[in-house]
């Protein structure tokens, strides 16, 4: 695409993973308006979407992640090299490794996030387990359901690998779990042909 504005828009959401119009204002040097002016396009392009966050008064504030499509347009090149790697992994010390792997990497993220998610209410946490998952490139929503709550995945940064790993799935899963405290369901699974990945959670009466 044209290397203009909307490509430079692109490429600091990209950095960023999620980036407000305010801060891509501020990063890019040019008023919010302009920011606000491309962003319809870049939806319409399929190459970024964008939501609303509330923190306490005032108007909510408009936040900016890039689609699949959109992340597709910059280099990927590690993901060879970790599916390459699982697999000679396997070859040496057989899938019961690989297992192991996941595992550790699981338990390694939870030490890492669980300070974030501690002492907050189910509501809080749940809203921060979304925001870490959308760093780790899930672009994750939150949203309250009867008895409980909905956390879905709109995007998978790893799914050509959990397609042939899927335990890095049940690693998110462990994951999401330990982060909000509660037994997670997944209701909805790529790999069983949804367009997205869902989890239930629910509230203990």
């Amino acid at each position: 695409m044209e290397r203009g504005t909307r490509w430079l828009i692109l490429q600091e959401v990209n950095r960023k993973r999620r980036a407000g119009v305010e801060e891509l204002a501020r990063s890019l040097r040019v008023r919010p308006a302009t920011i606000h002016h491309h962003l319809p396009k870049l939806e319409r392009e399929g190459l970024i979407r964008t939501q609303e966050e509330r923190h306490g008064r005032g108007r909510p504030r408009l936040v900016c992640s890039l689609t699949e499509q959109g992340q597709a347009l910059f280099p990927q090149g590690y993901r060879w090299f970790a599916d390459e790697l699982l697999q000679a992994i396997a070859a040496l010390d057989g899938p019961e490794k690989v297992a192991s792997l996941f595992q550790r990497v699981g338990d390694q993220l939870s030490a890492r996030y669980r300070p974030r998610t501690e002492g907050k209410d189910a509501q809080a946490r749940l809203q921060e387990v979304a925001n870490i998952l959308t760093e780790l490139g899930f672009d994750a929503t939150a949203m309250p359901v009867e008895h409980g709550f909905h956390l879905c995945d709109r995007n998978c940064p790893v799914l050509k690998i959990a397609e042939r790993y899927p335990q890095l799935c049940a690693m998110e899963l462990q994951l999401i779990s330990t982060l909000l405290g509660k037994d997670v369901q997944r209701t909805e699974y790529r790999l069983e042909g949804a367009p997205v990945c869902t989890h239930l959670a629910t509230f203990q009466n």
